[in-house]
């Protein structure tokens, strides 16, 4: 039984007991203000395990992680504190939503970001869930990379690369002397650029340091070159002096070397905002490198983080800085951007619909409007996936991951693109009706031919029985031309057109019969009962038979002077394809010449050989034929073509 003098002891240590875990409670939020996520998650964690277990404690312990890319650990936390219901904040539910994500939990991550949807429907993110069906299908061959863990990889962060020829440049964290100061926030040194080069296996040599011309004891990271190798832009964090000459991490920054005399000389940060007023990351240039592309905080931005671009002045100075707007910023972290050679932003992004983490996003810069593509895996994986460099020329390229597998934290990966190469395809489809105009049934047979805006021709197809067609892998955002023809019609066409992602659209064509086009096409041997002009073997001269018959269509022309004719000519399968169509077009001519003679005004009459492509019976290559049988292929025929 305890005395009353034990009970008045546990009462006075009650009261020091919360004064302590309140101390603690304040020394990780400043720690966790300072960003030291890892010293910030062992004090929660301590905390926690003694039951100080809270709704304020769950979120810093869940956010500490996500901070860190540990989302599968944040889910158990941010799940702790879904448990207890309330109030959330308004970031905590998207949060929650990707972490279930990168810890498989697709289900339960469907329903909390259906509530956070439901919670901030004015939300960019929000409004981008919307979206996402509409994107599924304007992606072709995204998933037909396979992808290889760089063997110069270490158990530290090893990211955000640059290909410049054979060689490979990257950040990494691994230590470079005994010395390396610690990055507070990962528990990792400070990262400095290396290099590696590929060797003839495809195989990478030791990463070597690349410059310490482009080295400072802080992080240097995200390095892209211009077209001649001779100017860098990269990352890193501006080195401030404090009063008592002290150097000090200062914000992210871009900087630029330039190399002279085979010496890379610092530049210094670019003044691209105002100096101090944010950071500043993760340069690209444009194809033509007349144009940079960058991430910032900078006031106004849309989310944590948005990209920019500036255009590159001939002296060396910058444009104004451009947003790249809400189709590609959100409020959360857009970041990493890389252009291809034929102009597609690639970017890396977790407010945009992916699979958690930081996921990689594709845009067609080339199309007006277009919107963020999420690529597929292997590129995409539940887990941070970013800064993607792609050399479309080889379709070959690095990008980096946290997914699990790898050598440690980040992890660079190189990926080939196999077939069918990746390409913006908006797989939109037109599909058509032909009908007749006096009955409305459906014309099968017909011909119809596809042309862009330009009046190009993309395409060409026929109707079946049931006057339908279709033209696939069409463009959207475009307007299309769809002619349709038929002997005895009048020749007809529509204008359909695809907004934006639209996947499909419709166009119904109505052929009228036309008389004039009724009388075309009319065979004047059949129509006179005259028989057809036939010719010798390997010859081209008009026989005495074939004369009585032509001053027959002579006398038909005379009697009708606006009547035009094609003279079609034929022969029989014997002699090669080439051959014969150069002999069928001497009897063509032949033809021609003996009606010219007889008065025929040449323009009315056109000579057309068909070689042995219209044979009138079996007897095609391989066929064995009598003479008389072969004779009946070695003819010319005259049809009505205008009136």
């Amino acid at each position: 039984m305890r005395t009353i003098r034990q009970y008045l002891a546990i009462a006075l240590l009650f009261p020091i007991g919360l004064v302590a875990q309140d101390r603690t409670l304040k020394r990780a939020e400043k720690t966790f203000a300072k960003e030291s996520y890892v010293s910030a998650i062992s004090i929660y964690e301590r905390l926690a395990n003694k039951g100080m277990g809270s709704e304020q404690l769950y979120e810093r312990l869940g956010d500490a992680n996500y901070f860190n890319a540990n989302y599968v650990q944040a889910e158990q936390w941010y799940t702790k504190r879904y448990e207890l219901k309330g109030t959330f904040p308004k970031e905590f539910l998207y949060r929650y939503a990707q972490s279930l994500k990168s810890a498989g939990k697709a289900k339960q991550a469907e329903h909390i970001m259906a509530q956070y949807t439901k919670e901030n429907p004015t939300q960019l993110r929000a409004k981008n869930q919307l979206q996402q069906l509409a994107q599924q299908s304007i992606k072709k061959g995204s998933d037909v990379f396979t992808i290889e863990n760089i063997t110069t990889n270490t158990k530290y962060s090893d990211y955000s690369s640059t290909i410049k020829g054979d060689t490979l440049l990257f950040a990494s964290a691994r230590p470079r002397t005994m010395a390396n100061q610690i990055y507070q926030r990962t528990g990792q040194p400070y990262t400095n650029l290396y290099y590696t080069v590929q060797q003839a296996d495809g195989s990478y040599s030791k990463a070597e340091l690349y410059s310490k011309n482009t080295f400072s004891i802080f992080h240097e990271a995200s390095p892209v070159f211009t077209k001649d190798g001779n100017t860098m832009y990269y990352t890193q964090n501006e080195v401030k002096q404090t009063n008592e000459r002290r150097a000090v991490n200062g914000l992210y920054k871009i900087y630029k070397s330039v190399k002279e005399k085979g010496k890379w000389v610092n530049k210094g940060v670019q003044d691209i905002f105002a100096k101090d007023s944010a950071r500043v990351a993760h340069p690209a240039l444009s194809a033509d490198g007349k144009t940079l592309y960058f991430a910032s905080d900078a006031r106004g931005t849309f989310g944590q983080s948005d990209l920019f671009k500036v255009s590159i002045n001939e002296d060396g100075s910058y444009t104004a800085p451009e947003n790249l707007g809400n189709t590609i910023n959100t409020e959360g972290r857009e970041s990493y951007p890389f252009v291809t050679r034929d102009n597609i932003l690639l970017f890396a992004s977790d407010g945009h619909p992916g699979q958690g983490g930081f996921d990689i996003f594709a845009l067609d810069l080339n199309q007006k409007g277009a919107l963020p593509v999420h690529l597929n895996a292997p590129l995409n994986s539940a887990f941070d996936d970013f800064g993607l460099n792609w050399d479309r020329a080889t379709n070959r390229g690095v990008f980096t991951s946290n997914r699990p597998g790898g050598q440690g934290d980040d992890d660079l990966y190189t990926f080939n693109n196999v077939q069918p190469f990746f390409e913006f395809d908006y797989n939109a489809r037109i599909i058509g009706k032909v009908l007749d105009k006096n009955t409305n049934l459906p014309l099968a047979n017909t011909t119809i031919i596809l042309y862009d805006s330009t009046g190009k021709e993309l395409g060409k197809t026929t109707t079946n029985e049931t006057g339908d067609f279709v033209f696939e892998r069409v463009l959207s955002n475009a307007t299309y031309t769809t002619r349709a023809s038929k002997e005895t019609y009048s020749t007809n066409e529509t204008r359909p057109s695809l907004a934006l992602y639209e996947r499909e659209t419709s166009t119904t064509i109505v052929l009228d019969q036309d008389q004039y086009k009724l009388e075309q096409g009319l065979d004047l041997a059949k129509a006179l009962s005259l028989r057809h002009i036939y010719f010798d073997l390997d010859k081209w001269n008009i026989r005495p038979d074939a004369r009585v018959e032509l001053e027959k269509i002579v006398e038909v022309l005379q009697a009708n002077p606006t009547i035009k004719i094609e003279i079609g000519s034929h022969t029989d399968s014997r002699q090669s394809k080439g051959y014969n169509q150069a002999l069928s077009q001497r009897r063509a001519q032949s033809t021609q010449n003996y009606l010219v003679k007889r008065g025929i005004n040449k323009n009315r009459l056109t000579a057309k050989g068909y070689g042995e492509t219209q044979l009138t019976n079996q007897c095609s290559d391989g066929v064995k034929c009598s003479e008389a049988e072969h004779q009946l292929n070695r003819r010319s025929t005259f049809v009505i073509v205008k009136e």
